[in-house]
């Protein structure tokens, strides 16, 4: 086999700033989708959840079968077997969301449903062309145990800069108070505004991702067992849920990717509502959260090589719990906080720190699982195990917002009217529950996790013996 270990700080920044691309329109969706839906285009909570749902469907079909076009495409195509996908992903991505957030409101209520419904599915399709084959690229870039969080590491970093964009840009920038629209995320051509940025934004980091890496794909030689396309696709993906490893460390990703949707889809709604903080206050308050998770990647990369993917991972868990329950005091005293806004910077400067290596962890502890199952399977499939993976974070998020939608119903929540305070402390336990649960959950499947420094080496050794140089 190939090795690629030690890369420049050039290739990982170049790999990580492609995260961007889809990172941003993706977030725009996560964070803004079902506020844009039911407020602003007057759709229900339920309808919304249900587009969702819909999308994520499709995505369960697309996910693994890209990843496995990805690792059967002849790598002389243009550009690679996996950037060429990133190429083409981009630009429709690039297109999608610049259509998604233009739709009129004063469409037909089902007509403008409709659009919105197509527009959704064909996002997240250009998604998982661009996602899948890139998330495999960055499993491929290097061998090496350390190397490889460091690399996700890198783009950890970026996607919270994607995250930060729709929530710290998209508030201080283009949702600010006009005469018309006090509440300036109400304002229909601050959505419009808002995706053409997105737009340009993710071509030009495509464009650098691609430019950078280009020269660092690697070309492994383990050999590609050939199978009938469609029989291929099902007993690949069942050959990497199979992996046990591979099967708790992303079901472990999967909730913590949920708990990271829950803030994505209600977290505006509660500091609007629950808070009443401004947007000025808001941006304040998610911006230091990110910028905490983006500068925690170098701590976590050093506990992780110090003392284990694992147990950089646990203890990340940990402190999202303990978060969680200091949110939740601060939910029943929210008339109080409302006017010390800044006593909840702490708390989100904390769950950013644990965030942080929550997201970062996992994927690097994925590629290591690829190891395992090319030595028990004889091939490498690094397009398909990142199919599965993608498809749980969009699961994932898609869970979030359809839980989150339904919630807003059964707890009658409505923008439009002054409602009672026991509503509003409603609305504001969403973020600690959902937190709760998912933290736990995500604990205990991490906990099982086996592999570590010293059982990868030897999986990459009997790999390279058994394979001919």
């Amino acid at each position: 086999m190939t090795h690629r270990n030690k890369l420049s700080t050039k290739v990982k920044l170049g790999y990580g700033i492609g995260s961007l691309s889809y990172g941003i329109p993706f977030q725009l969706v996560s964070s803004l989708f079902v506020f844009f839906s039911t407020e602003v285009l007057g759709l229900s909570g339920v309808l919304t959840g249900t587009l969702v749902f819909i999308s994520t469907i499709w995505d369960a079909l697309t996910d693994p079968v890209m990843g496995y076009i990805s690792d059967h495409t002849n790598k002389k195509i243009l550009l690679g077997r996996r950037l060429f996908y990133v190429l083409f992903g981009s630009i429709g991505l690039a297109v999608c969301s610049l259509l998604l957030w233009q739709v009129d409101a004063n469409l037909p209520y089902m007509t403008k449903a409709a659009l919105l419904g197509l527009l959704l599915i064909l996002l997240k399709t250009f998604s998982t062309v661009y996602t899948t084959p890139y998330m495999a690229l960055g499993a491929e870039l290097s061998s090496d145990y350390d190397e490889r969080t460091a690399v996700q590491s890198f783009r950890t970093a970026f996607f919270f800069l994607g995250f930060m964009f729709p929530t710290i840009v998209g508030m201080a920038v283009f949702f600010r108070p006009t005469p018309e629209f006090a509440n300036g995320q109400l304002n229909p051509q601050s959505y419009v505004s808002l995706s053409i940025s997105t737009s340009i934004i993710t071509l030009i980091c495509a464009g650098i991702c691609i430019a950078l890496t280009y020269r660092n794909q690697p070309a492994y030689s383990v050999p590609k067992i050939k199978r009938n396309p469609l029989n291929g696709i099902f007993r690949e993906t069942a050959e990497a849920l199979k992996c046990n490893d591979f099967r708790n460390v992303s079901l472990g990703l999967l909730f913590v990717n949920m708990a990271m949707g829950i803030v994505g889809s209600v977290g505006l709604h509660v500091f609007t509502y629950t808070f009443c903080f401004n947007n000025r206050q808001i941006a304040i308050v998610f911006g230091a959260l990110f910028i905490m998770a983006l500068f925690a990647q170098p701590f976590w990369l050093f506990v992780a090589n110090k003392f284990e993917k694992k147990t950089a991972l646990k203890a990340c868990l940990v402190i999202n719990i303990f978060v969680t329950f200091l949110f939740a005091l601060a939910v029943f005293v929210n008339s109080w906080i409302t006017n010390h806004y800044l006593v909840v910077l702490p708390l989100s400067m904390l769950m950013g720190l644990s965030m942080g290596g929550s997201i970062a962890l996992p994927y690097s502890m994925i590629t290591d699982t690829i190891d395992k199952d090319a030595y028990y399977s004889g091939t490498r499939k690094e397009g398909v195990f990142y199919g599965c993976a993608t498809f749980m974070f969009k699961f994932s998020q898609s869970l979030s917002a359809m839980f989150v939608g339904s919630l807003l119903d059964i707890i009658h929540f409505d923008s439009k009217l002054v409602q009672a305070p026991s509503v509003y402390l409603k609305l504001g336990m969403i973020l600690p529950i959902g937190f709760l649960v998912c933290f736990v959950l995500a604990l205990i499947f991490i906990n099982k996790y086996t592999l570590n420094r010293e059982t990868v080496a030897k999986y990459q050794s009997a790999i390279s013996n058994s394979t001919p140089q």
